[in-house]
């Protein structure tokens, strides 16, 4: 079999990731996070080049996913350095422990949509020869832990594959993000918490994705993607953000008989922005099977069950 390394496997696309390697039976695998939850998981400061070259030469992986980083756009307004230190510097002292200690690992740098500058698309089709965008330092971050990284398997000859992944849901994902905050207020307001809630701008339609089929994406381009491509990771389809909200809040009686839904507009009235998952089908034979609204769904009954997030887990 062989073997996985996980980093920020504690995560909730690590977590998801764990279970879709450990599943398809042909990996072992480990993982790495800044706490332990059980027995195959050890906790590492990865910004400490010293204990992650440790951790990566006693694992000699054959693959290595890269889950960790600060992940929001919002939050690196906040945190420049800490998510300059996390998306970058990490990256580079797991590239640097490879090239060291098992130089023939191949690496899955996981990005982001928010590196695409949507201004410059008109048809709402999101390729990976888009332009990028700089407009916070999140982007930045992801932008140049890219360039570095590319930099740097060029120089050393090392195997290295990137994702831009797009907007993924499930149970799992914590708060500062759209469906699991309109979730966390609708159980507040249910358990007595809170009276009612004010809605935000809504109006926007973007790619969304089961986390499953994220986490099988991953696995795919692990097996399968070409050395040094960028792939985006998402399912080709487009939802309107209100009507994935107004789903969950329409689970509640709660919250229809405390709030009011924003008017719906016309579907013609924004653009409809997806991935062109178009190389990631071609080269790895993917294609999303879950249903999002499904999901969106799961994401609700998990807040309500009160889980903690990162959910612990002792699944390999």
């Amino acid at each position: 079999m062989r073997k996985a390394l996980i980093i920020g496997c504690n995560g909730f696309a690590g977590t998801a990731l764990r279970r879709e390697l450990a599943g398809s039976g042909e990996y072992d695998v480990y993982g790495v996070d800044i706490a332990s939850f059980d027995n195959r998981t050890r906790a590492v400061d990865m910004l400490d080049y010293e204990a992650a070259a440790k951790a990566i030469s006693d694992c000699m992986p054959d693959v290595i996913f890269n889950l960790a980083g600060q992940a929001s756009p919002w939050v690196s307004w906040e945190k420049i350095n800490f998510t300059m230190h996390l998306n970058v510097d990490l990256s580079v002292n797991i590239v640097e422990a490879v090239r060291k200690h098992c130089p023939k690992a191949r690496m899955i740098f996981i990005g982001s949509a928010n590196q695409y500058d949507l201004s410059s698309v008109k048809d709402g089709m999101v390729g990976e020869d888009t332009p990028l965008v700089d407009n916070s330092p999140y982007a930045v971050s992801k932008n140049t832990q890219e360039a570095i990284i590319r930099l740097m398997a060029r120089k050393y000859d090392l195997d290295v594959v990137f994702t831009r992944s797009f907007n993924h849901v499930g149970p799992g994902q914590k708060v500062g993000f759209v469906i699991t905050d309109y979730c966390n207020r609708i159980v507040k307001l249910e358990n007595g918490e809170i009276d009612t809630f004010e809605y935000g701008d809504l109006d926007s339609w973007r790619d969304f994705s089961d986390v499953r089929d994220v986490v099988h994406a991953y696995r795919l381009i692990a097996e399968n993607g070409r050395s040094g491509e960028i792939y985006n990771v998402g399912s080709g389809k487009s939802y309107y953000i209100r009507d994935l909200v107004g789903k969950v809040v329409e689970l509640s009686p709660k919250a229809m008989a405390a709030t009011k839904l924003p008017e719906r507009l016309p579907d013609d009235a924004l653009i409809h922005y997806r991935s062109d998952n178009s190389k990631l089908a071609a080269d790895t034979g993917f294609m999303a099977i879950y249903d999002v609204n499904e999901a969106v769904e799961s994401v609700l009954q998990a807040y309500r069950q009160g889980y903690q997030f990162p959910i612990k887990t002792d699944e390999a």
